[in-house]
């Protein structure tokens, strides 16, 4: 069965790496065939190259661009794909418009926000899809409550290749506390930069730094609240690095997002990298972390909270050991594998 996978994405993030994991796995398959679709110098192309799995490429990452609506229709009408599945908003639209022009393939849609969908095109080309996968019981939820029909529904948590992760440390002469992700709003670096703050103030903490691994439109805004804060020689700003090269560097891994997260990779790749995972209370969050079983959890945008989580961890032993071994169990329910599994089930159930 040949299967399209779209994604328009600019820039390599969870939403990327659960396509290139999930293309992996068709490729494994005896039953499956597929043909990925991303934009000319996506920064996917490298790690498809290399795993050796097909690819085309479209003009540009819009979803309304002429060109592209061309392409891809090309694309559609010559490789004929028995499903297109897209994996992000814009590559949404524009397998929806294919679909349209088309309508000789089944259409699946990811969706990795829990933002609602607005009236109109937004919540139209989804309504398109033949079926629509949530990567949380929560985006589910929103997208029923936007008026998707209930049964075309399905929730996959995202999953991750546990076996790319290290789990040995790199220890340095100070604890280091950590982040990973974009630096956008969504992801409440500012909330962790507060913390630190009332941190500095908590006498139980050894001499500690943070380092922050992440690009994003608020690099400047975030480097200059630390600033303001005194903090500036205890935050390191990395820019984009890879997960897997900063994770080895962290004693304690924050993930203090204050909406709109799906199935947050970053949680699972903690677990994978033994190291201690503090996160805010978002549902989303809740479906992944049990509070002082996996990981501790704190209410969201409280500061003061996430500083008191942190200082926990450092100042009881036997709390971040529990943490570390409960998370490398529980992050075996959330593999690539398990992941795309349930794709493939779906993608049967579609053609039968």
């Amino acid at each position: 069965m040949k299967i399209l996978l779209l994604d328009l994405g600019k820039i390599i993030r969870g939403g990327q790496r659960q396509v290139f994991y999930l293309a992996r796995r068709l490729m494994q398959s005896p039953d499956f065939e597929p043909l990925v679709v991303v934009p000319k110098k996506a920064p996917l192309t490298p790690l498809l190259e290399e795993a050796g799995i097909p690819f085309l490429t479209l003009p540009t990452s819009s979803d309304f661009n002429p060109l592209n609506i061309f392409k891809l229709s090309r694309i559609i009408a010559t490789h004929q794909p028995a499903v297109v599945h897209t994996n992000d908003a814009k590559g949404a639209s524009l397998a929806a418009l294919a679909k349209k022009m088309l309508g000789d393939f089944k259409l699946v849609h990811s969706r990795r926000v829990s933002y609602r969908l607005k009236p109109g095109w937004s919540k139209n080309k989804y309504l398109a899809g033949d079926a629509l996968v949530a990567v949380s019981q929560e985006i589910c939820d929103v997208l029923i409550d936007s008026g998707i029909p209930a049964e075309k529904t399905h929730t996959f948590h995202s999953g991750i290749d546990a076996e790319m992760y290290s789990t040995d440390k790199h220890w340095h002469p100070v604890l280091t506390v950590g982040a990973v992700g974009a630096l956008s709003t969504q992801k409440g670096f500012e909330v962790l930069i507060d913390a630190l703050a009332e941190l500095k103030k908590d006498t139980t903490m050894p001499d500690w730094q943070c380092l922050i691994a992440g690009d994003g439109p608020l690099f400047q805004e975030l480097k200059v609240k630390a600033d303001a804060l005194g903090l500036a020689e205890s935050i390191l700003f990395l820019g984009y690095r890879d997960s897997r090269e900063v994770l080895p560097e962290i004693d304690v891994l924050t993930i203090p997002s204050v909406d709109g997260e799906g199935s947050n990779a970053v949680i699972k790749e903690g677990w994978a990298s033994a190291t201690p995972v503090i996160t805010s209370d978002l549902p989303s969050n809740l479906e992944l972390v049990t509070h002082e079983h996996d990981g501790l959890v704190f209410r969201n945008r409280d500061a003061k909270e996430l500083a008191t989580a942190i200082s926990r961890i450092v100042n009881d032993s036997q709390l971040a050991k529990n943490l570390v071994k409960n998370g490398s169990g529980t992050c075996k329910k959330f593999t690539d594998k398990a992941m795309a599994d349930k794709y493939m089930a779906l993608y049967r159930r579609l053609m039968s």
